[in-house]
């Protein structure tokens, strides 16, 4: 059956969930918001609407697509002006703190969401209607005494943009991905300014740059609002993920002045080895 949908923030998530929706035919009308008004909305919108109680109105399924601190705000602004047959999922990289403000609207049909998807591209060049294609679309439940009919629903809809939903508690959402996916940002922001710092010494640098740096540094491309949002959000497992990370740093350090790194290193490779197709076709080049 098709709903309306209203999603607010249209950057790459939100953009192409529009597209997908569309594509997919499980929207009847999909209406948008962002913090500013841009004419190409009109190519993945039937409706720029004016003002967030208009969209809410409007909308059985409302999506937040926005940076986490944003996603808290609107969570407490819709709560108050949202019906019991109306659904809310959100799409933040972390969820302890999303699934808090939620717990907060009891009755409503409320959920966490996380689609493992993203690239560095912004704008118009960014929305892709295939995004979510074979991809994780992590789910967390507010409360245990949820509306099931609503979760049935929102796992159709994930399922419909061709997503894999997994249900997972936000408390162990936030452990792995803080593994996943905000060290590997923290480790490129750190790897970018150490560069900046060399770089001002000596420009010349910039002629040793290739793409081993670029694949290492391209999550520092990170929109800040978004960057900041994710590891502020989940700083408690961030924090025990740096420390183990600087552990393994300090090991790895260690066996390079002594006997043994080679063996390392192979292990490893062994171990990445036997990842490679699966990651080459979960994440393909082109």
């Amino acid at each position: 059956m098709k709903s309306d949908f209203f999603i607010i923030g249209l950057g790459q998530i939100g953009g192409s969930l529009a597209l997908a929706a569309k594509k997919k035919r499980i929207a009847r009308k999909v209406y948008g918001l962002d913090v500013k008004y841009r004419p190409e909305f009109s190519n993945i919108l039937d409706v720029y609407v004016s003002g967030l109680e208009e969209g809410v109105k409007k909308s059985e399924v409302i999506v937040l697509a926005t940076p986490l601190v944003e996603i808290k705000k609107f969570i407490r602004k819709i709560g108050p002006i949202m019906e019991e047959k109306q659904i809310l999922i959100d799409t933040g990289s972390t969820k302890r703190e999303i699934i808090k403000e939620m717990n907060k609207f009891s009755g409503l049909s409320m959920f966490g969401g996380h689609p493992m998807v993203g690239t560095v591209k912004q704008g118009p060049e960014a929305w892709n209607p295939e995004l979510f294609s074979g991809k994780p679309f992590f789910l967390c439940r507010p409360r245990l005494k949820i509306r099931q009919e609503g979760f049935e629903k929102v796992r159709k809809i994930i399922e419909a943009i061709g997503a894999v939903p997994l249900e997972i508690s936000a408390a162990f959402h936030d452990q792995y991905v803080a593994l996943t996916s905000q060290l590997p940002y923290f480790i490129s922001l750190a790897l970018f300014s150490l560069f900046i710092k060399k770089h001002r010494c000596n420009k010349e640098i910039e002629n040793f740059v290739a793409t081993g740096f670029l694949g290492a540094t391209r999550l520092s491309l990170t929109p800040p609002a978004v960057g900041a949002g994710m590891i502020l959000t989940n700083q408690d497992n961030l924090v025990c993920r740096i420390e183990e990370f600087v552990k393994e740093m300090k090991c790895l350090s260690g066996l390079v002045k002594k006997k043994g790194f080679e063996k390392k290193i192979a292990r490893i490779y062994s171990e990445a080895e036997k990842r490679r197709e699966f990651y080459e076709k979960a994440f393909p080049k082109n």
